[in-house]
């Protein structure tokens, strides 16, 4: 086993060790043979030096035991999302299960995000509203999770964070459901009805076993903005308890990224620079947008795309100056998308 820094000369080569980032997300696991976007993912993420396995020994932990494949990731991640649906259809029904319920439904797939930087890519790669409400609260219990990672807080914030985006939105259990799946936009009287959903989740959550007030508030505050134009009650900064603040993001990144009844979702990127925006405009918490978008873009460093003119491409590096600007390949030839305003990445392809 050689000890080396990462450059294309590696190309080939099989890593004798799993390769983290710097929060300790799995990047690439023991027994991965290095391509060219392997090497480009290593170097946005200025790995140093990695282990690579000598010519004709085995890697120090098997790729065929360990490896993690979206098959797997499919499997669970469909679990879940059933798991999750009959839980909140009890609600409907007029049942509040214990949280321990919710987090045995969770738990097993978070612990597995939580070890593995590209899970989130999966997410974004399926498409249609099949069960949107549902995939929605596990997205954004996934998303939030993360967040708190990326943020450096402990292992009990981070699990609590997931459970409050899980359930932030189990207050629509209380809403029509031809609300809920119109595919038009709603009248004024009808979005007026779908904004309670904010005040039945707080309820809900008062009232079931183990939860807590705080967990309560993050179904209640998570449309609040920090400018004061959000609701149920309009407020702002530093009423806004920290953990809401993060559930808000986690919440309207995964709203604008997946399919919904009457839109279709856009592609991380675009919701990066959405997020941004309302960071910049005092909506979304600058601290936490900033630290996620990071995360974000470097995650798609290497994977394929396709452009706003229907072009596919393949994201090779992003710009400090810029990121969600990066640079792309289309066939033979790179383009920089910070010198082609007109073009943006539309959607992401397995």
């Amino acid at each position: 086993m050689a000890e080396v820094k990462p450059s294309h000369s590696l190309i080939g080569a099989t890593l004798a060790q799993d390769v983290n980032n710097e929060y300790g997300l799995l990047l690439l696991p023991a027994g991965a043979v290095l391509h060219q976007s392997d090497i480009r993912l290593l170097e946005a993420h200025q790995v140093q030096n990695i282990h690579i396995s000598d010519h004709g020994s085995e890697p120090e932990m098997p790729l065929p035991v360990l490896h993690w494949s979206e098959v797997q990731a499919a499997r669970q991640y469909v679990q879940a999302v059933q798991q999750t649906k009959g839980l909140f259809q009890q609600i409907a029904s007029g049942t509040v299960p214990p949280l321990k319920q919710f987090n045995d439904a969770f738990y097993p797939l978070l612990d597995q995000v939580l070890q593995r930087w590209g899970f989130l890519r999966f997410i974004y790669l399926k498409e249609g509203t099949d069960n949107y409400t549902y995939r929605h609260s596990l997205n954004v219990g996934i998303v939030a999770a993360l967040i708190g990672k990326l943020l450096g807080r402990s292992e009990q914030d981070i699990y609590f964070l997931g459970q409050s985006g899980l359930l932030h939105d189990v207050g629509k259990m209380m809403i029509p459901d031809e609300l809920l799946n119109k595919p038009g936009r709603l009248s004024d009287a009808e979005y007026a009805i779908m904004k309670q959903h904010t005040k039945y989740g707080y309820k809900l959550l008062q009232s079931m076993e183990d939860a807590s007030e705080l967990m309560a508030l993050c179904a209640l505050l998570h449309h609040e903005r920090m400018d004061g134009t959000g609701y149920p009650q309009a407020r702002s900064n530093d009423s806004l308890p920290f953990e809401c603040q993060i559930i808000s993001v986690a919440d309207v990144f995964d709203a604008i990224c997946t399919d919904r009844v009457y839109r279709r979702g856009t592609s991380p990127f675009e919701a990066a620079h959405i997020l941004w925006e309302q960071a910049c405009t005092g909506k979304l918490n600058p601290l936490i947008v900033s630290r996620f978008i990071h995360y974000i873009v470097l995650l798609y460093v290497g994977s394929k795309a396709v452009l706003s003119n229907g072009d596919d491409v393949e994201i090779i590096m992003i710009h400090t100056d810029e990121p969600m600007r990066p640079l792309v390949r289309r066939g033979e030839e790179f383009l920089d998308l910070r010198q082609h305003r007109q073009l943006h990445i539309h959607k992401m392809i397995s």
